[in-house]
């Protein structure tokens, strides 16, 4: 469903008081692992809404000259699931002014009357002590962390193989700050998908198709001649 946002840009049609997932990331592009992932999760721990929250350029991230526009990427997100009912897309880190943290995302998503479960990384986990304000940001919700896969590349070096999940690690986190969401890994990565794009590969399936059609119609992550190899 196309996301309609209130001032404080989240989708109202979610209903308040109610436990949603909250999943934010650059989405770049938004692709079928991200949506399993959602999926299990909200399956899992009996979630009423999964909130995507598009990210305009993280404030650990140096600049990726292979990041759209956030605008372009939100459109993507809104593609992605719009046929999905227990999906929402939000645009509070859009329209935040200024360097965008999660705590403060989730600090908003509650003041709205949700009680949120923020999705993450289990590669952000091991990190997740240089967040902003991290002792709050675990005072204020659960973390549901999603393994990290393990690859293997054939001989050229060229294909990355799934092998396994890795498991997920305490840290030294208060006890009960995260739960580890289960989940079929399967080898998609947005890395992968630009990398598909450039050589002109197919990506059907590995996203959305109406994701896939509008990368296609719009000439999205294709190589300009100048960075052609």
């Amino acid at each position: 469903m196309k996301s309609i946002s209130n001032k404080n840009g989240i989708n109202t049609g979610i209903d308040k008081q109610k436990s949603v997932g909250l999943f934010c990331g650059t989405f770049n592009p938004i692709h079928l692992g991200h949506l399993l992932i959602a999926e299990c999760a909200r399956d899992q721990f009996d979630l009423k809404k999964i909130i995507f929250v598009t990210s305009p350029n993280p404030p650990h991230r140096k600049l990726d000259p292979d990041l759209l526009d956030a605008e372009i990427r939100h459109e993507l997100v809104e593609l992605a699931i719009q046929d999905n009912p227990n999906f929402a897309a939000s645009r509070l880190e859009l329209e935040r002014s200024g360097p965008s943290y999660t705590i403060d995302t989730v600090k908003q998503v509650i003041a709205q009357g949700y009680e949120v479960n923020l999705i993450i990384g289990g590669d952000n986990l091991a990190y997740i002590k240089e967040w902003r304000n991290w002792r709050e940001l675990l005072d204020l919700c659960k973390l549901l962390v999603v393994p990290r896969l393990r690859y293997l590349s054939d001989a050229k070096g060229d294909s990355e193989v799934l092998k396994t999940l890795d498991p997920v690690g305490d840290f030294g986190l208060p006890p009960g700050s995260f739960d580890v969401v289960e989940f079929p890994g399967i080898a998609v990565s947005a890395s992968s998908i630009r990398k598909r794009i450039a050589q002109n590969k197919t990506v059907l399936f590995m996203v959305p198709p109406a994701v896939a059609k509008h990368i296609a119609q719009k000439k999205l992550y294709s190589l300009s001649p100048s960075r052609k190899e």
